[in-house]
């Protein structure tokens, strides 16, 4: 009875290992029909890192990530992860994760990453705050794409070596079209009639007829017209004041 037991135990032993051994066989051999193309295997790599200046104060340090797309397709909305740190990049570093856009096949894009604001107080070094030393980069930080090449998903930075973008003033000259209102000269010749003084009446004697006024003619010579009218008509009056006054 009992080796009849373990007969059978060796045998089911015999049979579920045979079953597993041709199971294993045929996942394998239909596997072949699964295999991705190497040229359908893309790549996403950190081309270049560098300082962006920093539009808003509440935040911390601003990076331009340049990421290549090394395959036939586009790819999008994969994961980009920046971490500051003094040293090596910790579980609790600050960091910031942000979702990138659509890359076209063969193309590059920039991805815009800002930091929390901590990492600008990071150290004390004699009394003097210091600020994050290396910046590590992680694109597809959720590995979530099949890649040719994992190990250039993943870059740490000197702060020191990192190249700062900056931005350049661009001055627009406007050049202003004056425009000429005066008025063009116009010749004016003025006509005043000027009365005679009255003749000298003796103190005793018959009354003499005065002689008539000969009227005056007072050419003036061509003159520019002046733009103040005011001007222009004091002018004019001055001289028929003082004849008034006479």
């Amino acid at each position: 009875m009992h080796r009849t037991s373990f007969s059978v135990k060796a045998l089911n032993t015999a049979i579920l290992f045979i079953a597993f051994c041709t199971i294993g066989i045929v996942i394998c051999q239909g596997q072949e029909h699964f295999v991705v193309p190497t040229e359908e295997i893309g790549d996403l790599e950190i081309v270049d890192v560098k300082q962006l200046p920093v539009v808003d104060q509440s935040c911390g340090p601003r990076f331009g990530i340049v990421i290549a797309n090394h395959s036939n397709r586009c790819v999008k909305d994969f994961h980009v992860t920046a971490i500051g740190s003094l040293g090596y990049a910790l579980p609790h570093s600050p960091h910031t994760t942000v979702v990138a856009g659509e890359i076209p096949a063969k193309g590059a894009l920039q991805v815009e990453v800002s930091l929390p604001i901590e990492t600008l107080a990071m150290g004390n070094r004699g009394g003097l705050i210091i600020g994050m030393q290396h910046l590590t980069v992680v694109i597809d930080s959720w590995d979530e794409f099949f890649e040719s090449n994992e190990w250039n998903n993943r870059k740490c930075f000197s702060m020191d070596s990192l190249p700062i973008e900056v931005t350049e003033a661009v001055s627009v000259e406007t050049t202003a079209t004056s425009i000429d209102t005066s008025t063009d000269s116009i010749g004016v010749t003025t006509t005043q009639t000027v009365p005679a003084e009255p003749a000298a009446v003796p103190a005793t004697g018959p009354a003499t007829t005065p002689t008539p006024s000969t009227p005056v003619t007072n050419q003036v010579a061509p003159v520019t017209a002046v733009a103040d009218p005011l001007r222009s008509a004091l002018d004019q009056m001055a001289p028929q004041a003082s004849s008034d006054g006479q």
